[in-house]
């Protein structure tokens, strides 16, 4: 099959579970003999190069080359999938690269991811017509519709019911689509943690208690409050898209916060981890991160909301939390109890015991999900369609 996909997000660096896990499916497809192209945004000040000079210096980092360079459009191959990195100036120039990329590729099949910026689907539709239009959704907060869309959209909500077939990523996410949207959806695990094998990385002598992409959404008021009420504890922060200059100095004035760089794999951050939080305020559709934790032996302690409830598989501990208020078109913090997070957070750290079993149990749930995390669903999926 030939397969476009078209994300509003950038495909390298692959610092979030989102991005990856779309970057590993379309890697799992080709060397299966698809040919695979994806188009994606070059520039992403908050999480990859933040202009021409930084994207050239990622690429060089990578030993990746630059095949084509007519800027907006740098194109480029990565392990069997070929890349068009994009920084057009207007939404119309976009739209014209989509549509014509779509006319010369003939794929049978155009994967739209999310479309924050409402920008990739219409091209999609009016280009390859609805029949080889598939929705591959991760992000609910980025659904047209309902209570917890950022930016609601008859038109586009409308354009979405177009598609051939849609794909979500959690039953927390398919259940909204079909609740708020009448959108009926199928749910996938996709391949975002690799093949393996996952090395055993937690341990009770590991240095940090770490979170992932400080932000408010993320709850890194949670996590600061932790860090200052156990003075004696190593925390760390791995910097993300959301970790803004605000955040920044805020970490830095804990003399017992280390903020970590991101990497495409996290196993470098997971060796140091002794347990992972994951204290997010806003509804993930699935918390990719815990899985990849516990994967390797490290504890979790997660927020009782969204999909999260689901990414914790049986084994993370998770802890109650006040979902942020949207006021006037942003997210304002509400008042939070650390107590029951402090209190999970000890038992970890104070009992060798517990940790080992957390552990233990931990590692064992992630890795039966991991074995039904594969490209061959999705494959199955399109080939089905095809056939229908």
């Amino acid at each position: 099959m030939r397969l476009l996909l078209l994300q509003d997000h950038i495909y390298l660096p692959s610092y979030g579970g989102g991005v990856k896990a779309n970057r590993l499916l379309l890697e799992g497809l080709a060397r299966r003999g698809h040919r695979c192209t994806v188009v994606a945004p070059a520039f992403a000040p908050s999480a990859g190069p933040a202009d021409e000079t930084e994207f050239h210096a990622e690429m060089a980092r990578r030993s990746i080359v630059i095949a084509e360079e007519e800027p907006p459009v740098f194109s480029y191959h990565h392990r069997d999938v070929d890349v068009d990195a994009v920084s057009f100036p207007t939404a119309e120039e976009l739209r014209s690269h989509v549509e014509r990329r779509i006319g010369e590729l003939r794929p049978d099949w155009v994967i739209v991811n999310d479309d924050k910026l409402r920008l990739l689907l219409a091209p999609a539709l009016a280009a390859a017509g609805p029949d080889r239009v598939v929705l591959l959704l991760q992000t609910v907060t980025n659904a047209p519709f309902g209570p917890l869309s950022l930016a609601p959209s008859r038109a586009h909500a409308r354009r979405m019911r177009e598609a051939r077939a849609v794909v979500a990523i959690s039953r927390f996410l398919q259940s909204y689509l079909a609740r708020h949207g009448s959108l009926a959806a199928t749910v996938l695990s996709l391949p975002v943690y690799g093949e393996g094998p996952f090395p055993a990385l937690g341990g009770f002598d590991r240095r940090y208690v770490t979170m992932l992409n400080p932000c408010l959404e993320k709850g890194v008021d949670l996590f600061l409050a932790l860090a200052q009420a156990m003075p004696e504890v190593d925390f760390a922060a791995v910097r993300g898209w959301g970790t803004d200059s605000a955040v920044l100095c805020s970490l830095e004035r804990e003399p017992n916060v280390t903020v970590l760089e991101p990497a495409d794999e996290l196993d470098a951050v997971l060796a140091q981890t002794r347990v992972l939080l994951a204290p997010s305020l806003w509804p993930e559709t699935f918390g990719y991160i815990v899985p990849e934790a516990m994967l390797r032996g490290i504890p979790v302690l997660a927020s009782d909301i969204g999909g999260l409830r689901e990414a914790a598989l049986g084994a993370a501990l998770l802890l109650p939390v006040v979902p942020l208020e949207r006021r006037n078109g942003r997210h304002v913090p509400t008042p939070q109890n650390a107590q029951p997070w402090r209190d999970g957070l000890w038992r970890l750290l104070s009992d060798p015991t517990e940790y080992a079993r957390r552990s233990r149990t931990a590692r064992a749930a992630a890795l039966a999900h991991a074995s039904r995390c594969g490209v061959e669903p999705f494959e199955s999926l399109l080939a089905g369609l095809a056939a229908a």
